[in-house]
């Protein structure tokens, strides 16, 4: 999903349904209630009642409407009990619809349906066996919107057009269809039947196998997908639609295609203005295929339907979408290799839905459009997530709750930061063969399944061979970013650097141990590259460069998060036999201090305030650590004294 503002949905007039009859008061209690409420009160679980079995295929008959967002219709569930004991059936629907009746392997039954919760009490079920529950039920649970209601409709001014969608993920599925709301249980397979108006058309997923004509007044478009697939990825989408397709031919099939089925407004001006954008789409299909496998859906197909949402949704084959500008059309295809085909194991690993389809927007830019494009992407995300200094990619647990969907979907960290982390990544691997070859190997093994940031982690490591459990430690559930200075001079053995950084949340991540590019520049076209190894957040490099710079450059192709504090050339002071080095500064813990040449000579240290007042005082013959965490903070004095000459470098302490 890629979002761009907050919606203040209008709420429109509801239409009425024909329902299959309820004898039965919904609420009451039943004579199974008290059985109940001692069944779920020993567990006090919600998520473990709902554990309790397997879902294999669902049906949705609805009537839904472009100027509304009631609907009505049913909803058959088959399932399969995966618990050596199941007596209570858990669903959730909005309390704002309205249960019309309930068939539970074709008995009538009463579930008690409170607080968007439905619970029903059956005969206690072995693992195996089968359930067949089929609801019925109407309503509108509209209530004002926002960009995460289940379910929202529109006016479009410039097309003069209504639609209505549906937007389920999170947890807003429930919105419009009783829904088990479980990310570890894809869906088998899934039919879905929508009955509007005769001038509408209703996209959703999967292939579209027939379109009924129901006496003139009204149309049924009904689809089926047999691809798994997670609750918040069904959708539908209803409007005065025209068709615009095209093909895309993935190297993988030999020449076959792949059909990308657009639905956008049916007027005289909306595919002009879209028909540039929406026939990139064949290129972006064959470049992710390229990068990351086939297409996981290329025997059904992808698609679009076109609505009035801030952004886009990529419900699985079929996203909805606010515009085909290149980057979320790239953005939202992406999705359904990661987000669709695989699915975040818990919504704190969002990181592998949107990190992901972020990341993606850049590859489109570097491999379809220009690398300055890329670039310029790349640094706009760097300085979007330093505007902060803290927030982890990782969504801690605590923090992922109905009403804080914003914090899962936080732009800086969940999209910007957790693309630019797989772009180090790539950095870090330092093989691009290795890297999408890790990727593809990555798309295999979790095909139609969900994964973890700890299981992308694992999959990575083993292909590549490359030890990760530092990285993601620092990058993916750490805080921050670094700021890097240097100093530089030159020695008898050519030229010298000293690298320091400190951490912006160094109460989470004290350093970041990526190794660092830095390009040395001599003029006249001419200039290198160093990589520098970062072992703590001081560190001395020597090289046998003699030749003079004009330019020293921190991360000069910006694969890492970072800010610059300071590139400064060593003083006369710097250069004498000492070779004194200070850092990190600015110096929240502990101050290092560093000699180029380390001999058995005692050296005195002191670290004085700006008064001269001597603070600490420290003899060494060696490097050396100062623990100044409970210092205030300040401007404070390091002088060396090694018996012929004294040396002093200001610290400043945060």
């Amino acid at each position: 999903m890629k979002k761009s503002l907050l919606f203040v949905l209008t709420a429109l007039a509801m239409f009425s349904f024909a329902q299959v009859p309820y004898n039965q008061n919904i609420d009451q209690k039943c004579s199974h209630q008290h059985h109940f409420e001692q069944s779920f009160k020993s567990t006090n679980d919600v998520t473990h009642v709902a554990d309790l079995y397997d879902m294999h295929f669902v049906h949705l008959d609805l009537n839904v409407e472009s100027t509304s967002t009631a609907v009505g219709g049913s909803a058959h569930m088959l399932a399969k009990v995966s618990s050596p004991n199941l007596d209570t059936i858990y669903l959730e629907l909005n309390e704002a619809l309205t249960i019309d009746s309930m068939r539970f392997n074709g008995e009538l039954v009463s579930p008690t349906f409170v607080d968007s919760e439905i619970f029903l009490v059956v005969e206690e079920m072995v693992e195996g066996d089968d359930i067949d529950l089929i609801t019925y039920y109407h309503g509108d649970s509209s209530s004002g919107g926002g960009f995460f209601s289940g379910i929202s409709s529109e006016y479009n001014n410039s097309y003069g057009k209504y639609v209505t969608w549906t937007l389920s993920e999170p947890f807003s599925a429930r919105d419009w269809w009783p829904v088990r709301q479980n990310l570890n249980d894809k869906i088998d397979s899934v039919y879905q039947d929508y009955t509007c108006s005769s001038s509408e058309m209703v996209g959703t997923n999967g292939l579209l196998t027939e379109v009924i004509e129901n006496g003139g007044l009204t149309k049924t478009y009904k689809w089926k997908t047999n691809y798994p697939i997670s609750y918040y990825l069904m959708s539908f989408s209803v409007s005065e639609y025209q068709e615009y397709n095209v093909y895309a031919k993935p190297i993988q099939l030999d020449g076959d295609s792949v059909l990308i089925q657009n639905f956008i407004y049916d007027h005289p001006n909306c595919l002009p203005n879209n028909q540039n954008n929406i026939n990139r789409s064949s290129e972006i299909m064959e470049l992710l295929s390229e990068l990351y496998g086939l297409y996981p859906f290329h025997e059904e197909k992808y698609g679009n339907c076109l609505a009035e949402i801030g952004g886009g949704m990529e419900h699985q084959t079929m996203t909805t979408i606010g515009s085909f500008e290149f980057g979320l059309n790239t953005h939202e295809m992406a999705h359904q290799w990661y987000g669709d085909n695989i699915t975040c194991a818990t919504w704190s690993d969002i990181w592998i839905n949107e990190g992901f389809a972020s990341y993606s927007e850049y590859l489109g830019d570097q491999y379809l459009n220009s690398q300055g494009t890329a670039n310029s992407w790349m640094s706009s995300a760097h300085n979007n997530i330093m505007q902060q200094p803290n927030g982890s990619v990782y969504v801690p647990e605590n923090e992922v709750y109905y009403g804080n969907e914003w914090r899962i979907f936080d732009g800086r960290l969940t999209y910007k930061k957790g693309a630019a982390i797989i772009h180090s990544l790539r950095y870090l691997i330092d093989d691009d063969e290795l890297f999408f070859g890790a990727l593809q190997d990555y798309t295999e093994q979790y095909t139609d399944q969900i994964a973890s940031g700890i299981d992308f982690k694992n999959s990575v490591s083993e292909f590549t061979g490359v030890d990760l459990d530092s990285y993601f430690e620092q990058w993916y559930f750490g805080e921050g970013y670094p700021t890097y200075s240097v100093e530089y001079y030159y020695n008898d053995a050519g030229m010298h650097l000293t690298i320091s950084h400190t951490a912006s949340a160094s109460f989470s991540t004290p350093y970041f141990d990526l190794p660092l590019e830095v390009k040395l520049n001599f003029g006249a076209g001419q200039d290198t590259i160093i990589k520098i190894p970062i072992t703590s957040n001081l560190v001395s490099y020597q090289t046998e460069i003699s030749q003079p710079v004009i330019q020293v450059v921190v991360d000069p192709d910006n694969w890492i998060i970072n800010k610059v504090g300071s590139v400064t050339v060593g003083t006369s002071e710097l250069q004498n036999e000492l070779g004194l080095v200070v850092g990190p500064n600015p110096v929240k813990d502990e101050l290092q201090i560093l000699f180029n040449e380390e001999s058995n000579q005692v050296k005195e240290i002191s670290l004085l305030d700006l008064s001269g007042r001597e603070i600490q005082h420290m003899s060494t013959t060696s490097n050396l650590s100062m623990d100044v965490a409970d210092l205030p903070a300040g401007t404070y004095l390091v002088s060396v004294n090694d018996g012929q000459s004294i040396v002093t470098r200001k610290v400043l302490k945060r």
